[in-house]
């Protein structure tokens, strides 16, 4: 499934980077960032065999909580955007939301012991898929408009407050 941010996001909104997100997805001492971010460049690192499993598995991990949280912003997305969900990277580039979702990924990575600061940072994440619902934000697409067929135009008209009789 696609997600809405990468590991390189979630990586860059986490304080620490790389090696706080394997302290995170990973009880093996030996699994560092530096680890993670090979395996997540696709590159081969020369390490023990179970180092190199733990690091593969603390990787689909953190790709599973990011789809798990694309998803979540989908239930926001949905409002205004259903015929486009899942979304492609064209119309959310250049846009809050993989900087939201990563956001939110790793407020859930840290669970209950998120701080104060982090819990503020995931309001104002959740907040901003709120207001892409509601319409005060935006993504980078605009509903194609199609006029009606000719002779079927449709007019509608609120009924006015002035009171012709009394004019």
């Amino acid at each position: 499934m696609a997600t809405y941010s990468t590991l390189d996001e979630l990586a860059a909104v986490a304080v620490d980077g790389w090696q706080e997100l394997a302290e995170r997805s990973s009880a093996h001492r030996d699994v560092d960032g530096d680890l993670l971010q090979s395996l997540a460049n696709g590159d081969a690192p020369s390490v023990e065999a179970d180092v190199l499993a733990e690091g593969q598995a603390a990787i689909a991990r953190l790709e599973t909580l990011l789809e798990q949280v694309s998803r979540y912003a989908d239930s926001y997305l949905n409002q205004r955007y259903r015929d486009l969900i899942p979304l492609a990277q064209e119309h959310y580039q250049n846009t809050g939301l993989p900087n939201a979702v990563a956001t939110i990924a790793l407020g859930r990575l840290y669970g209950a012991g998120r701080t104060d600061e982090l819990k503020a940072l995931v309001a104002q994440a959740e907040s901003y898929l709120r207001d892409l619902s509601k319409g005060v934000a935006s993504l980078n697409y605009s509903e194609p408009s199609t006029p009606d067929e000719p002779g079927r135009m449709t007019v509608k008209a609120r009924p006015s407050a002035f009171n012709w009789r009394g004019y």
